[in-house]
């Protein structure tokens, strides 16, 4: 196949009806092939592969100076006319191979630039290539033409000057590919517009057809050489059942931005691609430093135990949000920076995300990582003043790395450990424990438990008595709550009263205990049994409920009790920390509850909290009720006693064991007393024998 812009005088060469018939090399042959081309001044010539025989016209071999016939060897005259003389033998020897045409663009010894094309005309039974028609085609005319197309030919594949006002399309260089899938578009001087819709059907994934269409369109190109005198597109292809990466290239030849003529330049860049890929596979491309995967796989290379930590910056949110994204970004590098700096060579690290980080230390000193951390630390603050952003507070999880253990695993580990410290002033770092990991596993299961346990009444309501020691007579009680699981074990609430404290869950509890301990009162009741007052314990999250009061008001009318036979108990520490408590204290009482100050003198005893005339009773927590024996201890009882009794508030006092407790407290004229010394707590079945 000629390439379209050869054709026309090939066509007319071919007119001379010796020249098509001459199937071989014979005697005579060099004759009828100078006749053939002798009105033509032109640098035309015939090749014959199987005599490696190149007969040029006469006008080659005149201004050429030249043989009238050459042997296709390294050293014939053709090719030492030529700086790239490879190039040229790569074209014969292409043709030799059974290539139907070629065409490339070549420089001569004295600086001139020569198009050189040939086609196949005649093959033999075998379809061996028997006679070759050649053309060389001086391209001086226009340097800057000359240089782009030069500059494309060297690093792509294919090559086509392009006339924007006729649209008419002329191969310089054709990817073999291309040239076999467009092989009917090319036999006559394609449209552009045609080409390109053609390749584009035949080429580009399914997904980018109608951009790259638009993308590679006159009208865009237009609007791009308005801008400037290049424009480059990359664009996916379906090449062998996978997908392949190209790059179009389209230079405006013209000297205004007016387009007239380009050229345009087709590559395949799928090693570039695939380098790209891996890049970005492996390199982070805000810190320029390794990410996760890098991290891991060069992790999985090592054969020495370590330390993996897993770095978090607290609140890193508020950089970007007062000093914006760019600003948050260049703080990632630095930190990265830090990072690096601070760590021994053989050391390493990654950025995961965000604000957070993954470093492996070598080595089984826990001291050598704090070292390091303290670094890091110390090179955070540097960067705040540096870069003039708040305060960077690190905190890290740290966990113990054998060349056995997964990445994913370790990985979960150190941030597990981390999560630990997040929210502490006092350290920023923490070594991870499988016994912490155990805890919270057995939390998370109990706060997923929790829903059900409620549904399922779960949550037993245990009562320990309260008595009078002058008379030794039962008084009232409190109710406590315990867990039997699913199993029929009790869950002490040592384990979930803390835990559901910090999620919020223990408001639902408190509601559930409080409205459990009504309806039993009602049952009571309803048997004809004497009630005494079963108090009941709020959590200082409910207390912050704003309409606690008229809830727990409403839940006792709704079942039917008198508010008197269930009041209310709150923790010292609940008291003095809620801001509003002698308002709620009214609220309770206006509603005939009565209030009972817990766990008094366990840490927040003040005189204040007696002063406040909030609360009806005082419970004297165990702390101090162990002090009896000691007569500072006894001293500091009686004067306690003696101060609420005189305003007008009944002591009760809590974790009483022993004979000797009882009569000292007694002796002070204590009102009632709780503890083992009388009971334990008690199930609903066995505090039930209690009652009258």
């Amino acid at each position: 196949m000629e390439e379209p812009y050869i054709k026309e005088p090939i066509n007319k060469a071919f007119a001379n009806t010796d020249l098509i018939d001459i199937g071989s090399l014979n005697e005579g042959t060099t004759g009828i092939v100078q006749k053939a081309f002798a009105e033509w001044n032109k640098y035309m010539f015939c090749y014959y592969p199987a005599n490696k025989t190149i007969i040029p016209s006469a006008y080659t071999v005149r201004n050429m100076n030249i043989p009238d016939t050459i042997t296709n060897t390294q050293d014939n005259a053709f090719l030492n006319n030529l700086i790239e003389k490879r190039k040229l033998a790569k074209m014969f020897n292409a043709i030799d191979n059974g290539c139907e045409s070629v065409s490339e663009i070549l420089s001569s010894m004295n600086n001139k630039d020569f198009r050189i094309s040939m086609c196949t005309v005649t093959y033999d039974d075998n379809h061996n290539p028997l006679c070759v028609l050649g053309l060389i085609e001086a391209i001086e005319e226009d340097p800057k033409l000359n240089c782009v197309v030069n500059a494309l030919i060297r690093n792509f594949n294919s090559v086509y000057y392009v006339d924007i006002d006729t649209e008419q399309v002329y191969p310089y260089k054709i990817n073999p590919a291309v040239r076999s899938m467009l092989n009917n578009s090319l036999n006559s001087i394609p449209l552009y517009s045609d080409l390109m819709k053609e390749y584009i059907d035949k080429t580009v994934v399914n997904e980018e057809k109608e951009t790259t269409l638009m993308e590679t369109s006159l009208d865009n190109l237009r609007e791009q050489f308005k801008i400037k005198n290049s424009y480059q597109y990359d664009y996916s292809i379906v090449r062998d059942g996978g997908i392949a990466y190209c790059r179009a290239k389209f230079v405006n030849i013209d000297d205004s931005p007016e387009l007239h003529h380009m050229v345009v330049g087709f590559e395949d860049i799928s090693a570039e691609k695939q380098r790209e890929l891996e890049r970005i596979a492996y390199i982070d491309l805000i810190t320029g430093g390794g990410n996760y995967s890098n991290f891991k796989n060069t992790l999985l290379d090592y054969e020495l135990p370590g330390f993996l930590i897993s770095m978090d910056i607290h609140e890193f949110k508020i950089i970007n949000s007062i000093c914006g994204i760019t600003k948050g970004d260049e703080t990632l590098k630095a930190i990265w920076n830090c990072i690096e700096n601070s760590i021994d060579d053989k050391d390493f690290g990654g950025h995961i995300n965000a604000d957070h980080f993954v470093i492996y230390c070598e080595g089984e000193s826990e001291e050598n990582v704090i070292q390091h951390i303290e670094k890091i630390e110390e090179a955070l603050k540097n960067i705040v003043v540096t870069l003039k952003i708040p305060n960077i507070i690190p905190y890290f999880g740290i966990t113990r790395w054998t060349p056995d253990k997964k990445v994913e695993e370790a990985y979960s580990e150190a941030n597990f450990a981390k999560n630990q410290v997040k929210d502490r002033k006092d350290i920023s770092y923490q070594f991870y424990s499988y016994n912490d990991t155990l805890k919270i596993l057995e939390n998370r299961a109990m706060e997923d438990n929790f829903s059900r346990a409620i549904k399922n009444n779960e949550f037993e309501i245990w009562y320990q008595p309260k008595y009078n020691p002058a008379n030794n007579e039962l008084v009232g009680a409190e109710a406590l709550v315990r867990w039997r699981g699913e199993d029929g074990n009790l869950i002490s609430p040592a384990r979930f009263i803390p835990l559901f404290e910090k999620d919020g869950l223990i408001k639902t509890l408190d509601e559930y205990v409080f409205r459990k301990v009504c309806t039993q009162q009602v049952i009571w009741k309803n048997q004809g049994k004497q009630l005494i007052p079963i108090s009941v314990n709020l959590s200082r999250a409910t207390l912050y409920f704003e309409s606690v009061v008229e809830l727990y008001k409403n839940i006792a009318s709704e079942i039917g009790v008198d508010t008197k036979f269930v009041p209310i108990e709150i923790t010292e520490s609940a008291a003095i920390d809620n801001a509003n408590i002698k308002d709620l204290a009214d609220r309770f009482h206006s509603n005939g509850f009565s209030l009972l100050v817990d766990d008094f003198g366990s840490g927040y005893s003040s005189l204040s909290t007696i002063n406040m005339k909030c609360f009806d009773t005082l419970k004297i927590d165990k702390s101090l009720i162990d002090y009896i024996g000691d007569f500072s201890g006894e001293r500091l009882l009686d004067h306690t006693i003696t101060l609420a009794k005189e305003l007008g508030i009944s002591v009760t006092a809590e974790g009483v064991e022993t004979k000797n407790q009882v009569d000292f407290l007694t002796g002070i004229n204590c009102d009632n007393i709780q503890g083992f010394y009388y009971s334990k707590p008690l199930c609903l079945n066995d505090f039930n024998q209690l009652l009258a």
